[in-house]
């Protein structure tokens, strides 16, 4: 198996060469090769930066940019209290670029009888604390356009994940 964590980000090509020189005399033997399509690895996940959530009346107002320095970021889920994780559109609408913005509110969950005091989580790296009258927990995951279709490594509730957890 090939494990692509082992080798850099970048765009790559495979070529195989066969050969029939151990059972023929050198000059008889024959080779023949062919390359594979360039094809591009990415195993740095992107990362999320200016992470703020706070009440906006009765909604939770959440803002940051999630960044990749390879690939273009594919999508971005957002999970309040260890929820469902639900897909946010960025400002512009379309994710197209290394550098997407999000801006977006949600309803405030149904308080629960044990809560902590507000944790705002960012999958891809950044963990920082509000403070305030928040009873409640948020996390971001954004993955970029390298990840496989429906598999997101970078999920983890935001109690999983202490100092960021890189996993795209």
């Amino acid at each position: 198996s090939f494990d692509a964590a082992l080798i850099p980000d970048g765009g790559y090509q495979v070529k195989v060469v066969a050969s029939d020189a151990p059972s023929h005399t050198p000059g008889s033997a024959l080779t023949g090769a062919k390359e594979s399509e360039r094809f591009e690895v990415d195993t740095t996940p992107p990362h999320i930066e200016d992470l703020a959530a706070s009440m906006d009346g009765d909604k939770i107002h959440v803002t940051f940019h999630a960044v990749d320095s390879f690939s273009n970021i594919k999508r971005a889920d957002y999970s309040i209290d260890a929820g469902e994780w639900q897909f946010v559109e960025p400002v512009g609408q379309l994710s197209d670029s290394k550098t997407e913005s999000y801006d977006f509110r949600v309803a405030t969950p149904a308080a629960k009888p044990a809560t902590k005091p507000a944790a705002t989580t960012a999958q891809c790296g950044e963990t920082g604390d509000n403070t305030g009258d928040h009873q409640h927990e948020d996390a971001a995951a954004c993955n970029d356009q390298n990840d496989q279709a429906g598999v997101n490594d970078s999920k983890t509730n935001a109690n999983d994940t202490a100092g960021g957890n890189n996993e795209d």
